[in-house]
């Protein structure tokens, strides 16, 4: 089987690591396997649950070494607690009965 997307999201609190490990994720990919598509998923998993998400463009794959200077996540955060469905139905993350 051959891995022709990536996806990646940064959940739960905020870290001074997040936007590195983000950066380096797009910087080894890029070098191991190039014509992989990477994709991150916006405010975390709110973004996987309610399909926003942004694809790694090749300037992103470029200065993606820049990341390594900022703390945060470029692509958002969110706490969502999978297990509390009543809450992600509330927030309108999922339908009633998804």
């Amino acid at each position: 089987m051959t891995v022709r997307k990536v996806a990646m999201l940064t959940a739960g609190g905020l870290a001074p690591c997040l936007s590195s490990a983000v950066g380096g994720l797009i910087e080894r990919y890029t070098e191991i396997a190039p014509e992989v598509e990477i994709i991150g998923y916006l405010d975390g998993y709110a973004g996987l649950l309610t399909g926003r998400s942004v694809t790694v463009t090749d300037d992103v794959r470029r200065d993606a070494h820049l990341l390594h200077r900022f703390g945060g996540s470029p692509i958002g955060n969110s706490r969502v607690k999978l297990t509390n469905v009543a809450d992600a139905v509330k927030r309108g993350l999922v339908q009633e009965g998804q």
